[in-house]
């Protein structure tokens, strides 16, 4: 276990002598604040700046649409159906990032969240994905519950598993871990996969990175949007070749 610590010397005099007094102070826990704080600003100046851009690109790619349309009407061709295609493509790129970026968007009310149940009830959803993986659950303290956006949470969790997933090249394992200690409901989605280097590590999140070649980055975007406007926590450990835990804290309200 690696800690973060502080250390300051003052002189201190006894009688005749002059002695160092050292103060060592464990600032871990300060310092894993001061980097959540960060992240989360960072996320906020995202989110604004891709809106703003969002909606600058939408509102002329909706007018291309409208017009394309009109033309399909008057003239038939294949290519106009594949450019009709693309353009639904980039438009739901675009409404993903809206989503992501201002979830609040999302008209729904807060509601107690049984997190054990439906981590359960998501996994149905994989179940032609898991014969080459084992998976492991270990849900404990299931009476514990938060309260949020269900549909939110459902959405970022399903995002992590299928991330795990998709982490895992042929054969391998699947950890989901669910309990409670210290005024926090902590889930663990660990997997045996490729791993992420440490460089790209502290990258996961923003808006259209993603270690995936054809990934656009939203989704874990989503994840980390979710987790911090519930006042939650989210921090990830990763080796290459041995895999990666996204490790989220939730407060119990």
């Amino acid at each position: 276990m690696v800690l973060d610590i502080e250390v300051m010397a003052a002189p201190f005099y006894l009688e005749e002598k002059v002695l160092a007094q050292v103060i060592i102070q464990d600032i871990t826990q300060r310092k894993m604040a001061e980097k959540l704080l960060t992240d989360r600003e960072k996320l906020v100046s995202i989110g604004q700046i891709a809106t703003g851009i969002a909606h600058e690109v939408k509102n002329p790619l909706t007018a291309v649409k409208g017009f394309l349309q009109l033309l399909k009407e008057s003239k038939s061709h294949p290519y106009l159906d594949m450019m009709e295609s693309e353009l639904e493509k980039a438009l739901a790129t675009l409404q993903n990032l809206l989503q992501v970026s201002k979830p609040d968007l999302h008209e729904e009310s807060l509601v107690p969240i049984d997190l054990c149940q439906e981590l359960e009830s998501l996994l149905f959803l994989f179940q032609e994905r898991l014969y080459n993986v084992k998976l492991e659950m270990d849900l404990r303290n299931s009476e514990r519950k938060i309260i949020g956006k269900r549909n939110l949470f459902l959405k970022a969790f399903f995002n992590l598993i299928k991330n795990a997933i998709e982490a895992i090249q042929e054969t391998g394992k699947i950890k989901i871990e669910h309990y409670y200690q210290n005024e926090w409901i902590h889930i663990k989605v660990s997997d045996t996969g490729v791993g992420i280097p440490e460089d790209k590590v502290k990258m996961l999140g923003t808006p259209f990175f993603s270690t995936k070649s054809e990934g656009t980055g939203l989704g874990l975007t989503q994840v980390f949007t979710t987790i911090h406007k519930h006042g939650g926590n989210i921090s990830i450990h990763s080796t290459i070749g041995k895999g990666t835990t996204f490790h989220i804290q939730l407060p119990v309200r």
